[in-house]
């Protein structure tokens, strides 16, 4: 992953993956916390083998973010990517 641009408590701009695609990660100040929007663009895919690659990249994210809320939270390190893709 390649940091392009960060704006503190704002905006995280990166370049990842093969073949790369933006994602930027914007923080949105709510009353009961904080708002993470994640957006995914540039794929260069068409067709089902976009879909393909969008939903991989919607479920990681997921998956990171409700690891980061369990740990903020609560102190709790739910391993999410370790049991997601455990060493053989």
């Amino acid at each position: 992953m390649n940091v392009h641009q960060i704006i503190p408590n704002q905006l995280i701009k990166t370049v990842w993956g093969e073949p790369s695609v933006n994602v930027d990660y914007e923080f949105k100040t709510m009353e009961n916390g904080t708002l993470v929007i994640i957006k995914s663009y540039g794929f260069t895919q068409t067709g089902e083998e976009m879909l393909r690659q969008v939903n991989d990249n919607t479920g990681g994210f997921t998956t990171v973010l409700d690891g980061c809320k369990a740990y903020l939270e609560h102190g709790i390190n739910l391993r999410l990517i370790e049991d997601k893709f455990p060493q053989k």
